[in-house]
């Protein structure tokens, strides 16, 4: 039984080690993001790029969803690793594609928690941990 355990430990670790997470912060989040993906599709073209800004001594959150903008107060947790984004306001102009508007702002109504990845990109994950956003930091 000893040994049973023990390759279960042995085998965790190792998985563990091949995480593809960073030791998340809230200052780590800070800045604007372009909107990469959207359940691992790439976005379509829109008016501008859809992007989210994280205002982090204002604790705001805005951006822009291709179309409208955005804007509300930032509700994230680094330690739970937890981001809320249901108070968002938004302008309500309409564009000529309303497609990308649409699949932005349903994608970030189901976001639950976020993680930045090895590569540098935000995640933003719905309640099963799976990536619903994926975003870059803007250069």
């Amino acid at each position: 039984m000893k040994k049973i355990l023990l390759s279960l430990a042995t085998v965790a670790v190792m998985f563990s080690c091949g995480t593809t997470q960073k030791e998340v912060s809230i200052k780590s989040i800070a800045g604007e993001w372009n909107i990469v993906t959207v359940d691992g599709k790439v976005l379509a073209p829109a008016e501008e790029i859809p992007f989210i800004g994280f205002n982090i001594a204002d604790t705001l959150v805005y951006g822009s969803t291709g179309c409208n903008q955005l804007t509300g107060t930032l509700n994230a947790d680094a330690e739970t690793g937890t981001i809320d984004f249901s108070a968002l306001g938004s302008t309500r102009r309409m564009c000529a594609d309303m497609q990308t508007e649409e699949t932005v702002l349903g994608a970030l109504a189901r976001v639950k928690s976020f993680n930045i990845a090895t590569d540098g990109k935000l995640q933003l994950l719905d309640a099963d941990k799976k990536t619903v956003v994926e975003l870059e930091l803007r250069k």
